[in-house]
């Protein structure tokens, strides 16, 4: 038996017992994996290439892999998350080797794609039909035949090392940049010669030349997505000023993902930095490190959250609740601090990433290549090269950052080192990642349990109700999943439409004011233990009690307040009634620094549950600019504004829909518009309905 326990047998018993704790059965998409398991059932139950207009991928290999899995086993969601499971276990075997063929240890290895297995990103998307981690095993292929081929260990590995590449691109098209690493990596090694040229270019000439073929075909009969990629969009990205956005807004939250989730190895780095740099190495890299760091410190918000991670929580929220976050399990204070330890750990990461660097840079550039660690290079050449992609393409979803992961790894650990660590470290290191694996574990068990008992309720409103899909809300993935075009901002019940007979019926994480409980469907849950629910709720009739209408154009007779269409309400801000522009008739309001606030109305009379609507055109390029309710007690109604028409002037009609929480115990608020930018922005035409 001995010499069938190895680590690679541990790590297929761990992944099987992941599988088992999570448990991936239902047939109900998550994510965007609506979309490619749309591609997948067309050639599964047709036979015919189908490429939905959603996806910005090249997705070709996805969907031939899933659509294989669906002929064997028939057509389900399940079926295409154990074709995914299956590939995150072989991505986990490739990981294991590639770590050991970049000349770590086999616990290292071990270890290390332990790290790797648990990352939240490799977890959580392993049990949907998403891209990722079919597209991270053959992007690990290709990398472990680069290696391979680096170390001098048989040409072949050349031609597998583009095989896998080109199947990693006929996933996403960032497959392209392990075979440039490769290319970098070879003639660094082996200097610059045609003999070398020709073997260093292969991988990326076929795997550049299979994307070109592939894109101008899919062209050709089937058209491009308005979302796949285009390398002119990236080159245009360095003079459109998309490039110094991306890194002055964007590049952190990756930083924090990577630190965040490398915390168990940086701190086992820690030994080995304190004792392999002079005094002078740990100081310049660390001040170089903060230096970078400083000016992110500020703007750091929620800029690492989205899609993925979400407060403690896996997979986006798409469904309605009283709370800001259904799954969430830190209070805001406690969530600011976290992200200062995120913070404080890609702080750490940059510093020992500026150390790796400058050690591979000086040795090349003292010519003592027999002493260069060629796969760190590597390494380091494919996570540079993977960041300088997000950036040139300024867009952030937290999961991007998942393909950097193994490649830091690498670059960052010492080879064949056994480098022995106090017993705080080890049990410092093993806390942390402990804490990793509980959560991926958790919290990707309750994203599909809500997410199941969401489709439980939807399947309940069909058959038990014979409702059509259009008359329900059920979430994001629901209406695209059912070809739904209705669309509205998570939460917003839309009072302009309130007796529409499209979604009548809403599947919600809590119960809604104005909204009749039809059926519950409980789950089970994780983080915290307990039992929880799912609502089906039906829109109850309602009748607009109140409207209040205001154009800037009428004053009192005092001249102190703004008259509306309700004799008895009055406006206030006066001072801020302009006329040198306007939406309708030949006033609106200007607020700017020194008069901020606008259209101020006190209200003593509000109720529990009240929805009220506010509506208003503005002419302004912010986002920050909107209504806002201060009630009695402090407090603050929140939600998000919804731009929903715009006239030929600029001017752009809002939207912001509000709900008295049902346990608000007063009957004051304040109602205002608020200008906190620096910017002059202009409102016209301000409509407020209230509903109770």
């Amino acid at each position: 038996m001995k010499k069938y326990l190895t680590f690679p047998f541990y790590l297929s018993i761990i992944w099987l017992i992941c599988i088992i704790l999570v448990n991936p059965i239902g047939d109900f998409p998550l994510n965007d994996d609506w979309s490619y398991g749309r591609n997948a059932q067309v050639l599964a139950l047709e036979n015919k290439i189908f490429f939905d207009d959603w996806g910005a991928m090249t997705l070709i290999a996805h969907t031939m892999w899933g659509a294989f899995f669906c002929k064997v086993f028939g057509f389900s969601f399940t079926v295409l998350r154990f074709s995914t499971l299956v590939l995150g276990w072989l991505g986990l075997l490739v990981s294991y080797r590639f770590f050991q063929e970049g000349g770590m240890k086999k616990n290292h290895s071990f270890w290390a794609t332990v790290l790797f297995a648990f990352n939240p990103f490799y977890f959580a998307n392993s049990f949907t039909y998403m891209t990722e981690v079919p597209f991270m095993c053959f992007l690990m292929l290709a990398a472990f035949f680069s290696l391979k081929a680096i170390n001098d260990k048989g040409q072949k590995n050349i031609f597998l090392a583009a095989l896998f590449s080109i199947i990693a691109t006929m996933i996403r098209q960032p497959g392209i940049l392990v075979p440039i690493a490769f290319f970098i990596t070879y003639i660094a090694k082996n200097k610059l010669s045609f003999k070398s040229l020709i073997k260093g270019i292969i991988p990326t000439f076929l795997t550049l030349g299979s994307l070109i073929l592939f894109t101008n075909w899919r062209n050709t009969n089937y058209g491009l997505s308005k979302n796949f990629g285009k390398t002119s969009q990236l080159i245009d990205n360095i003079s459109n000023g998309y490039l110094a956005d991306a890194i002055s807004s964007k590049s952190v939250g990756f930083f924090i993902l990577w630190g965040l989730f490398l915390l168990p190895l940086l701190i086992v780095l820690v030994r080995n930095f304190w004792k392999n740099n002079s005094r002078n190495e740990k100081i310049i890299s660390i001040i170089i490190a903060f230096l970078f760091s400083y000016p992110f410190y500020h703007s750091l918000a929620d800029s690492y959250l989205g899609n993925t991670f979400l407060n403690f929580g896996i997979g986006p929220i798409v469904l309605p609740s009283e709370g800001e976050f259904p799954i969430s399990h830190l209070h805001k204070n406690d969530w600011k601090n976290f992200t200062i330890i995120g913070f404080i750990s890609a702080v750490i990461l940059l510093k020992w990433i500026l150390i790796r660097s400058t050690q591979i840079l000086f040795l090349l550039k003292t010519k003592e290549t027999t002493v260069v660690n060629w796969n760190s290079f590597f390494a380091l050449a494919t996570a540079f090269g993977y960041f300088a992609f997000l950036m040139l393409n300024n867009f952030y979803f937290d999961r991007y950052s998942l393909i950097a992961f193994p490649f830091l790894i690498l670059t960052l650990f010492p080879q064949n080192e056994d480098t022995p660590l106090p017993l705080a470290l080890k049990i410092l290191g093993f806390i942390t990642l402990s804490s990793i694996i509980l959560f991926s574990i958790g919290a990707t068990h309750d994203y599909l349990s809500w997410n199941r008992a969401r489709w439980e309720a939807a399947n309940y409103a069909h058959q038990k109700l014979q409702l059509k899909p259009t008359q329900i809300n059920g979430g994001f993935e629901y209406k695209k999943w059912f070809g739904i075009n209705f669309n509205r901002p998570l939460g917003y019940q839309g009072m302009e439409d309130w007796n529409d007979p499209r979604e009548q019926y809403i599947i919600s994480h809590s119960e809604q004011c104005l909204f009749e409980t039809i059926e519950s469907f409980t789950f089970n849950r994780y983080f915290p233990p307990k039992r929880d629910t799912i609502y089906l709720l039906k829109k109850e009739e309602f009748n607009q009690t109140d409207t209040i209408m205001c154009n800037a154009e009428l004053l009192s007779k005092d001249g102190l307040h703004f008259l509306t269409n309700q004799k008895e309400i009055l406006l206030m801000n006066v001072e801020t009634r302009v006329s040198n522009t306007a939406h309708s008739g030949g006033h609106s309001i200007l607020l700017e620094p020194g008069h901020q606030y606008g259209f101020s109305l006190f209200m003593d009379d509000l109720q529990p549950c009240e929805k009220i609507l506010v509506s208003s055109w503005k002419l302004s390029t912010s986002n920050s600019v909107k209504a806002v309710f201060s009630m009695e007690g402090g407090s603050y109604l929140e939600n998000p504004h919804l731009i929903v028409e715009m006239d030929e002037n600029g001017w752009k009609k809002q939207i912001q829909e509000f709900t008295v929480p049902k346990d608000f115990k007063g009957t004051k608020a304040s109602f205002f518009l608020f200008n906190p930018t620096s910017e002059k922005v202009y409102f016209d035409d301000l409509m407020i309905v209230r509903m109770k």
